[in-house]
């Protein structure tokens, strides 16, 4: 049942928000995209009211009657706030950070303000997830971020954007609709290849140990010492074994090293890629240039935050169609 209300919900905003154009990656709010509400302290409030214009009529009280119009006026001026406190406002959505499969990426839209008045307590939500209050002042900005539900690796677009507030007296909520967008990118998980055990089993339900490549490796391979440096890094028997092993002849140290996917064993290919973006923040790490080899795609050899983040967007992408709503 919960799960039938939610899409209920979903096509009834859809449904509202279908005049809206699609926002890009900033937004103004204008008039006919602001909506207001009572809250349930508003709901409860014009039960009193009509309480006491009730007893006003029943007793012929100017006093009740001039309490309960001033009330009213009161409730009337806080609607007018509440609904000002959104209007006009600029948000613009900023890029958001690539995370790992399992964290949570973090969702952030800088607000600006032009009409020359502060904006207060407000709010933004997204996907069931909501910030703290934000205060703007008079012709500045502020950046609101929410953290959003983690994902799977992959491309994602951002959920549909809920930006509201209560000000000034909490008895009513405004809201507008955003739908900014931006590229969330979800690196498959870093897992060294020593760290769990091949995707393969037994009818017993034991998993198959990924095998050490030590007794193929050539003579001048031998195991990583402390104080061995990261350059002499055997990164090709790393992927083949998942343990350290250096080069003692110096010759190897001018070569490139090649990340291939077929030097990975397992049948899993989840765990093949995380294995390889293990590999690959590795071999970042040791500054030297390497390469990744994935299924009709070769990227490198080279070095750097760009080919670093070239590498971790192809493992991200491999075998996807495309970008996913999150």
């Amino acid at each position: 049942m919960p799960a039938r209300w939610g899409r209920l919900r979903e096509d009834f905003i859809r449904w509202v928000t279908r005049r809206h154009r699609a926002d890009g990656r900033s937004a103004r709010v204008s008039r006919d995209r602001v909506y207001i509400l009572p809250t349930r302290q508003g709901y409860l409030l014009l039960l009193i009211l009509l309480v006491m214009l009730l007893g006003s009529i029943n007793y012929s009280s100017n006093m009740a009657f001039l309490l309960t119009f001033l009330i009213v006026g009161v409730g009337h001026n806080a609607m007018w706030y509440t609904h000002r406190n959104l209007l006009g406002l600029k948000a613009t959505v900023l890029p958001v950070k690539p995370v790992f499969a399992g964290a949570a990426p973090l969702l952030s839209l800088r607000l600006e303000e032009t009409d020359g008045r502060p904006r207060e307590a407000l709010r933004l939500a997204a996907k069931g997830q909501e910030g703290p209050p934000a205060f703007l002042e008079p012709e500045a900005s502020v950046d609101i971020a929410i953290a959003l539900e983690p994902r799977p690796r992959g491309v994602y677009s951002l959920p549909r954007q809920r930006l509201s507030t209560r000000y000034p007296l909490g008895l009513l909520e405004a809201w507008t609709w955003l739908t900014l967008d931006t590229e969330v990118l979800v690196y498959p998980v870093p897992i060294p290849a020593d760290a769990v055990q091949a995707a393969s089993a037994d009818g017993d339900g034991e998993a198959e140990a990924v095998p050490d490549a030590r007794d193929a490796l050539p003579d001048e391979i031998r195991d990583y010492r402390p104080g061995d440096s990261p350059n002499r890094i055997a990164w090709k028997a790393v992927a083949r074994s998942g343990r350290l092993f250096v080069r003692d002849s110096a010759g190897g140290d001018a070569a490139p090293t090649w990340l291939d996917w077929e030097a990975v064993q397992g049948s899993d290919p989840e765990y093949r890629l995380s294995v390889l973006c293990h590999l690959v923040l590795e071999a970042n790490a040791s500054g030297q240039p390497f390469g990744l080899r994935l299924p009709g795609q070769r990227l490198g050899p080279d070095a750097g935050p760009e080919h670093l983040g070239r590498c971790l967007r192809a493992l991200a992408l491999f075998g996807l169609p495309g970008r996913n709503p999150t």
